[in-house]
């Protein structure tokens, strides 16, 4: 019984340990992490955000299998909610400039100005959109 619970843990590691080695070669590849240490002017600060990302992931992947209780309230609620926004605003900010969706956009529909308006819309409306998931429809 002992070696089928060892075969188990030893798959579940191993594709816990693929997946977050290919999340963090995708945020590589698409130069998240040295372009806000670029932008922010805190380059040499990049290693430690690679780390802190890492830790990010671990710690969210075991709180979310062990269902962990952490008891510091609406305010703790707030600043995940916050960071979460920011790393996925960033993402999505990368995403869009790797692709070059934006300007193509912008282009097929004549958008000349108002782009900054257009991305502030898209922000809202994934904000909306995960509000009303999370507490209008559970």
């Amino acid at each position: 019984m002992w070696i089928r619970e060892a075969f188990l843990m030893f798959c579940g590691l191993s594709a816990g340990a693929l997946i977050a080695g290919s999340f963090l070669a995708f945020l590589s590849m698409i130069g998240v992490i040295p372009r806000l240490a670029a932008l922010t002017k805190s380059v040499k600060y990049a290693r430690l955000y690679e780390d802190c990302i890492a830790l990010g992931g671990i710690t969210g992947t075991a709180v979310f299998l062990y269902r962990w209780q952490i008891p510091l309230g609406n305010f703790l609620l707030l600043l995940f909610g916050l960071f979460g926004g920011i790393f996925v605003g960033c993402l999505i900010g990368a995403l869009a400039e790797v692709l070059k969706s934006i300007p193509v956009f912008s282009r097929r529909i004549a958008l000349r100005k108002g782009i900054a308006l257009v991305i502030y819309a898209l922000a809202l409306g994934k904000m909306l959109g995960c509000y009303l998931q999370f507490y209008v429809f559970e």
